[in-house]
């Protein structure tokens, strides 16, 4: 049986206005330069995909009123510009394989082109298309993760919506946990070079706020747990979990709430997980490269304690 293809994901998703469609590619797509695109510019990003719907792999112009955006975006136009100035010339390489079976990279810009209507104009418009690369990424792609709109509006760290969408590839498989070392946390995450070289301040400054954010807003919870060689911690072990109904209401009624208070209500939230956190932690510890004498074993141990802002957000 055919697997089904990404665009025939985007295609059953039309109907529900909160879901967009990621092709697992672009998930796990990096940056050439090294730096990894601002917050405001990886939500613009998710919008453009979902805009462009069905056609998104196609080669063409693909229209968006700076109105609609501003709908749902809450930006200047000023912001705007240098968010799609910022997808115009970042330059990213994906790990595909070819229809022959063959491994390669393929690089190249997210956005090709870039029309932008004057302010004063009635109906000012942003015209845009996909670079070859991310549409010939797209319409090869046959797996993808839906992700919420709502959340991803709602995430205020970098950090986080990269993490986020990682999970969200991984959320409904069999396996709940995945082991990654600190290299490659950087690179899912989108650490800019010489950012963060430090495990405490890769911990601290980046993986517990983003951590912290999905747990509220997402539809599935993750926790980690260091994973040790000697006293250095060499990566980190990666767990996930679906949410039960309860907690997706909590989500939910989290997304319709206020920016204002949420981080006061996430400490709430850090608080009451504590007893889940010492559950993973115990069905973690028989794992083979866990230092079980380790006191750190699923993050910050002063539960409750907010975190410092995070490198990357706004």
């Amino acid at each position: 049986m055919a697997k089904l293809t990404t665009l025939s994901a985007v295609k059953m998703a039309r109907p529900d206005p909160d879901a967009i469609i990621a092709a697992g590619e672009l998930v796990g797509m990096r940056f050439v330069s090294g730096n990894a695109l601002s917050l405001r510019a990886a939500k613009l990003f998710c919008l453009l995909i979902q805009e462009a719907g069905i056609a998104v792999a196609e080669d063409k112009q693909h229209r968006i009123p700076y109105a609609v955006l501003n709908e749902t975006f809450h930006r200047s136009r000023d912001e705007l510009a240098e968010a799609i100035a910022e997808l115009h010339s970042t330059i990213v390489s994906v790990q595909l394989v070819s229809r022959q079976g063959r491994a390669h990279t393929k690089s190249g810009p997210i956005l090709s082109d870039v029309e932008r209507e004057p302010d004063s104009l009635d109906g000012a418009e942003i015209r845009f298309e996909f670079s070859k690369t991310m549409r010939r990424v797209i319409a090869d792609s046959t797996h993808w993760a839906s992700i919420s709109r709502r959340a991803v509006l709602s995430f205020e760290s970098r950090y986080s919506l990269r993490l986020y969408l990682w999970l969200s590839l991984r959320a409904n498989l069999r396996k709940t946990a995945e082991d990654v070392s600190l290299d490659d946390l950087r690179d899912l995450l989108g650490v800019p070079a010489g950012k963060l070289n430090s495990w405490q301040g890769l911990k601290f400054r980046a993986l517990e706020p983003a951590l912290a954010e999905i747990n509220q807003l997402a539809g599935f919870r993750a926790e980690y747990m260091p994973l040790k060689q000697g006293r250095r911690v060499a990566g980190v072990r990666i767990a996930w979990g679906l949410k039960d109904r309860a907690e997706l209401v909590k989500a939910q009624k989290e997304l319709d709430r206020p920016r204002v208070g949420r981080k006061a209500r996430r400490a709430g939230l850090v608080e009451t997980i504590a007893q889940e956190r010492h559950r993973l932690a115990e069905s973690l510890a028989n794992a083979t490269g866990i230092d079980r004498t380790s006191p750190d074993h699923l993050g910050r141990s002063e539960t409750g304690l907010e975190p410092s802002r995070p490198d990357g957000e706004m």
